[in-house]
């Protein structure tokens, strides 16, 4: 065997494994590292409260509504009148016709003022005058309130005066005051009244030969109907 032949024999017993060697596997490939916890983000702001709306509008309360001007015709008689001497006779008729005017007003009390012609007899002696009621004050009460209106009205009339002219005789100045209950029904602005309850207070009668102070009471029966302006 030539020398070449034999080196490649050599050659390929080395290359061969050897019986009975086990191979030793391929190393699997190294895990990597683990990486950093990252840190947890911080949750987010809580959003902003909404923005006020526009605030409501002010609610401005109205003014108090103004009561009418009341104008009416009036008729008053006296049922019986009592006291000291002098002041008042309960033999006295008296009557008397004229107008009341009710001002208009923003609160509820109203101003009242009477203007009316009066006339009075007793034992045959006639008298005529005027009768003013210079300062009453007046406080509807509403009752029912519709197309039909029922009011009581308490009147205080703080002062009154009376100047009459006896026939053939001297003449009286009187003053009075005195407090009322009417009852007023007003339809379509036309309204009639009625005096449920009435007493005046006479305390000064004054003539060109005396002048008396006292007390006397007058129970007045009122009637009265007139308009709304």
């Amino acid at each position: 065997m030539s020398p070449w032949a034999l080196c490649w024999l050599l050659a390929q017993a080395s290359a061969a494994p050897v019986a009975g060697t086990a191979t030793t596997p391929a190393a699997a490939p190294a895990a990597p590292l683990p990486a950093e916890a990252e840190p947890t983000p911080p949750p987010p702001p809580p959003p902003p409260p909404p923005r006020p709306g526009p605030l409501p509008p002010r609610v401005v309360a109205p003014p108090p509504a103004m009561s009418p001007f009341r104008l009416s015709l009036t008729y008053v008689h006296v049922l019986h009148a009592d006291g000291d001497r002098g002041l008042a006779d309960p033999n006295t008729e008296t009557n008397a016709v004229g107008i009341d005017l009710a001002f208009p007003s923003n609160t509820y009390v109203r101003n009242h003022l009477g203007l009316a012609n009066q006339w009075e007899s007793l034992n045959g002696v006639t008298a005529r005058g005027f009768r003013i009621d210079l300062v009453s004050l007046g406080y509807p009460i509403p009752l029912v309130t519709s197309t039909v209106r029922l009011d009581l009205e308490p009147i205080l009339t703080v002062v009154r005066g009376e100047l009459m002219f006896v026939t053939n005789g001297p003449r009286i100045f009187r003053m009075e005051s005195g407090f009322s209950l009417d009852l007023s029904l007003t339809v379509r602005h036309w309204f009639v009244t009625v005096q449920a309850f009435g007493i005046d207070f006479r305390y000064w009668v004054y003539t060109s030969g005396s002048s008396l102070t006292g007390f006397a009471q007058l129970f007045p029966l009122r009637f009265a109907i007139g308009h709304e302006f």
